[in-house]
C-alpha cells in the first residue's frame, strides 16, 4: 500500500510540474501580442506652402507600418516617414493611411513653383573672421546659427586644422547649436572653425563654415 501511495504522490508531481510548463507558455504567447496601434503626431511643415520639389516629415507615436500617400514617395525611419515629391501646383489635399491601427489623416498644403534656392545665415552667436571673441563667453552660452529658412543637417567644432573639438552639435527648425562638453573647453588665442552642411525641405544645401579667433588671456 505504501508503494501504491508513493507511485501516486510521484505521477502527481510530474503532472503539476508539467501543468506549470504549459502555463509559462502561455505567458510567452501573451508577451508576443501585436504591436501597438500608431497614431498621427505631427507633420513638418503642418499646412501652408509647401514647394512643389519639397519634402514632409510626419511622425507617429508607434511605428504605423505601411504608409500609403495619395501623392508623393515615402521613405521610411522608425516611427518617421518622409514624403518627397513632386508635387503638383494648386490645393493639395494629401491623404495618409497606415496598417497599424488602420489609420487616415489628411494634410492641406497649397503647393508652389519649386524651391530651388539654398538657406542662408542670417545671424548668430560670432561671424565669420571675427576676432577677439571671449572664449569664456562660448564655453558659457554656447554657439547659435540662425538660417533664412527650416534645415536639417550636421554641424560640428573643429581646430583650424580640421580636429573636431569633441561639442554636441544640433541643427533643428531655423537655427544650429554647438553646446560644450565638460572637459572641451576652448581656450584663448586660437582659430576655430564651425563647420557642417545643412539642407531645406527642398533638398538644397549650404555648406557652412564659420571661422572665429578667442582673445588673449588677460
Amino acid at each position: 500500500m505504501a508503494k501504491l501511495l508513493r507511485t501516486f504522490a510521484l505521477v502527481f508531481a510530474a503532472l503539476f510540474a508539467l501543468s506549470l510548463i504549459v502555463g509559462c507558455g502561455g505567458d510567452d504567447d501573451d508577451d508576443d501580442g501585436e504591436a501597438a496601434a500608431a497614431a498621427f503626431q505631427s507633420a513638418t511643415p503642418a499646412s501652408g506652402d509647401l514647394a512643389s520639389n519639397g519634402t514632409i516629415s510626419v511622425s507617429f507615436d508607434n511605428d504605423p507600418g505601411d504608409v500609403t500617400v495619395s501623392v508623393g514617395t515615402i521613405t521610411t525611419s522608425g516611427k518617421t516617414r518622409t514624403i518627397s515629391g513632386p508635387f503638383p501646383e494648386g490645393a493639395l489635399a494629401l491623404a495618409l493611411s497606415w496598417t497599424n491601427g488602420d489609420g487616415s489623416h489628411t494634410l492641406n498644403y497649397t503647393v508652389t513653383a519649386p524651391d530651388n534656392t539654398a538657406p542662408t545665415v542670417t545671424g548668430g552667436t560670432v561671424e565669420d573672421g571675427e576676432e577677439d571673441v571671449d572664449p569664456a563667453d562660448i564655453n558659457d552660452g554656447g554657439i547659435e546659427i540662425t538660417f533664412s529658412e527650416e534645415v536639417t543637417g550636421n554641424i560640428a567644432l573643429q581646430t583650424e586644422g580640421g580636429d573636431n573639438v569633441g561639442w554636441l552639435g544640433d541643427v533643428s527648425g531655423m537655427a544650429a547649436t554647438l553646446e560644450l562638453v565638460a572637459g572641451k573647453e576652448i581656450g584663448n588665442e586660437t582659430t576655430y572653425v564651425i563647420k557642417g552642411t545643412v539642407s531645406d525641405a527642398a533638398g538644397n544645401e549650404l555648406a557652412v563654415e564659420i571661422t572665429f579667433t578667442t582673445a588673449a588671456k588677460e
